[in-house]
Formats: structure tokens, C-alpha cells, sequence
């Protein structure tokens, strides 16, 4: 399932209903071409908080006020006055966080970032965490002693490597918690991957291993929530 196509069509989904709405008199003075303008405009909005495109929210969000300026009583704000604080907030946002495009930290060995992208290449434990909001992250997984990994993205991009990790007990755990986010885990062919996962408008792809599993392989478990969001298990 793509995620982008079902997104795009569950806003044109409430497009429909809110005109029929509007057809029986839910909406009075709100005609349809507003209604349409408002989820698409509310679609780009959703779309440019996710890739933090300061243009894509402010503006859309600008036209909405423009298109309501009577039901809000500002229309001695709209609309040149909208635009243009829409236009200098758009810019001067950018601009900030252009100098400053990478904020990353770690609290108690969990590999953390937000706004921004980050390489995590590092020695490991036996736990691994992994977390991203509005952002990217690439980590590397190192140990030779694996048992969980904890990934959390929201409204970002995390690519995991399990390659250089090692399940001396036979057995780990990798927990899951996604909304509005892709996730991309590299795991070697000769684990046997169970997905226990659960996707809420979201989807999880695992790619085909032609690897011929060993009887002892070891056995990792995919858990957590993938909500709006996609995620891959690609082979290496």
C-alpha cells in the first residue's frame, strides 16, 4: 500500500463527505470550492510539517484564513497582511534553522534527534535505541551482544543497519513506534525475521530472503505500532 496515495485519497475521502454535508446545510455560506480548497490546503500543510518546509505550512495555512476571513471576522487583516506575516515568518524560520539544521543528543545511550540529521556509528550494548522527530537518523548497530532495539520516528526518516550485530542467545526483540514516518530496517539474511507488528493506515513491507535459513538461526521478533507511517525490513 502506498502511503502517500492513501493519504492523499483520505482527504479526498472527507472532501466528499464534508460536501455532502454542506449540501444538506451543516456548512451555511461555505461553499464547495472552499471546502475543497481547505483539505487540499490542509493536506500540503500536513505534508510540509513532515519534511519541516516552513513555505509549505504557513502559506497553505495563510490562504485558509483568507478563505474563512468573514466566518473569523479578519478581514481587515486579509489579504496582504496575511501573506506577508506569512511570508517573513516563512523566512525568517528558514533561515534560523538553516544555521542550525542538526540537534543531537544522547540521554542515557539513546541516540536522539530532532529538526534535523544525524550519523550514529558507535559501540553498542545490548539494548539499542533509536529515536527521530521531524528528522533523519542513520544508525549503526555495533555489539556483539544484541537483545532489543527501541525505534521511535515521528514525522521523520530512520534507516537502522543490523549487519555488524551479533544474537549470541538466539534470540532479540525490536520495538516499534511510528506515525507519520518511514522506518527502514537492514537486517542480515540469516536471521529469521517474525513480524508481530501492528499498522493503523500504515504499512510494513518485508522484502523476500532466499537465503536458506540454518535451523538455529537467530530468531528477532518485530513489535510496536506503525501508525500512517511505512515501514521495510531489507535484507543484507
Amino acid at each position: 500500500m502506498n502511503k502517500r496515495n492513501m493519504f492523499w485519497g483520505m482527504l479526498l475521502i472527507i472532501a466528499a463527505v464534508l460536501i455532502i454535508l454542506n449540501v444538506f446545510g451543516y456548512f451555511p455560506g461555505v461553499s464547495i470550492f472552499k471546502i475543497v480548497l481547505t483539505v487540499c490546503m490542509l493536506g500540503i500543510i500536513i505534508v510540509s510539517i513532515r519534511s519541516i518546509n516552513f513555505w509549505g505550512i504557513l502559506f497553505p495555512l495563510a490562504i485558509i484564513l483568507i478563505t474563512f476571513d468573514r466566518q473569523l471576522n479578519i478581514t481587515e487583516f486579509t489579504p496582504w497582511p496575511v501573506l506577508l506575516v506569512a511570508f517573513l515568518i516563512s523566512l525568517g524560520l528558514s533561515m534560523i534553522f538553516n544555521r542550525h539544521n542538526s540537534f543531537v543528543f544522547s540521554i542515557n545511550g539513546r541516540n536522539s534527534n530532532s529538526f534535523g540529521s544525524s550519523v550514529v556509528n558507535e559501540q553498542d550494548g545490548s539494548v539499542v535505541n533509536c529515536s527521530t522527530t521531524f528528522g533523519e537518523c542513520i544508525k549503526y548497530v555495533n555489539t556483539e551482544d544484541f537483545t532489543r532495539a527501541n525505534i521511535k520516528c515521528s514525522f521523520g526518516d530512520v534507516k537502522v543497519y543490523f549487519d555488524n550485530a551479533k544474537i549470541p542467545s538466539g534470540k532479540a526483540d525490536i520495538y516499534l513506534d511510528v506515525s507519520f514516518g518511514d522506518v527502514d530496517l537492514f537486517i542480515p539474511r540469516t536471521w529469521n525475521v517474525v513480524n508481530e507488528s501492528h499498522a493503523f493506515f500504515g504499512d510494513m513491507d518485508i522484502s523476500r530472503n532466499n537465503n536458506s535459513l540454518d535451523p538455529d538461526a537467530p530468531i528477532v521478533t518485530i513489535h510496536g505500532n506503525i501508525n500512517f507511517g511505512d515501514t521495510s525490513i531489507i535484507y543484507v
